[in-house]
């Protein structure tokens, strides 16, 4: 990536897993940690649904087109890609069985859920990259990520997993609003939406309830960059 991009979408270099993001996935490793220890697949859940609350408002647009819009999704699903196939690579199937032992069937699909999962983020790439070019622009270069033990502690994936899902699925509430061209909206929320789903799947598997709340609350881009940025190594 060069200095121009990087200032452009606020990616420049930052410490992996300092900051805030750091703070949401080191709680959330306890999270997963205990729930490997229901052996029934249940959890104790202390979450209450906010149903009381109204739909949020409209964060920010820090945007100054389309393609901005386009090259910031696509770097995170850089960073989701990128994230799942290193995990997958250093984590057998074995280890991650033995994270959900008593979890009944999820325990034998768990490892090839993820993969799914995966095979999702790797075509949302693909998608994206297209979508620039023939809107003539330039995919944004791929980032360096480095993820540390996260891609490699079994109970770590899983938890980083859930925070990089839910920090996905609030960026695409937060910037698809700002998309000018009616025909790029479908496929925005068609990602959005299954992005949702892979949040909710990693945060049951997290120990957490997959949907908290009735209304998610989006992010502004330099709310989620601030977050995904702490993966982003020199």
């Amino acid at each position: 990536m060069t200095d121009d991009n990087s200032n452009r979408f606020g990616l420049g270099r930052r410490p992996v897993l300092g900051g805030l993001a750091g703070a949401m996935v080191t709680g959330a490793v306890g999270t997963a940690a205990a729930s490997s220890q229901q052996h029934d697949g249940s959890t104790d859940d202390t979450v209450q649904d906010d149903s009381a609350a109204g739909p949020p408002d409209a964060v920010p647009n820090e945007f100054e087109n389309d393609l901005e819009i386009i090259n910031y999704a696509l770097t995170l699903e850089y960073l989701e890609a990128e994230f799942y196939t290193r995990g997958i690579q250093n984590i057998d199937d074995a280890a991650l069985e033995q994270q959900f032992e008593g979890w009944g069937p999820i325990q034998e699909r768990v490892a090839d859920r993820l993969r799914v999962v995966r095979d999702h983020e790797i075509t949302h790439v693909d998608v994206l990259e297209q979508s620039i070019e023939t809107l003539g622009g330039d995919p944004i270069e791929r980032p360096a990520f480095d993820f540390g033990t996260a891609v490699q502690e079994p109970a770590e994936f899983i938890a980083t997993a859930a925070t990089l899902e839910d920090v996905g699925v609030s960026a695409y509430a937060g910037a698809a609003p700002y998309l000018d061209m009616a025909e790029l909206v479908p496929p925005a929320l068609s990602i959005h939406s299954v992005e949702a789903r892979h949040a909710s799947f990693l945060r049951e598997l997290n120990g957490e309830i997959g949907f908290p709340m009735a209304f998610d609350s989006p992010r502004s881009r330099s709310e989620v960059l601030e977050l995904a940025g702490d993966f982003i190594v020199e």
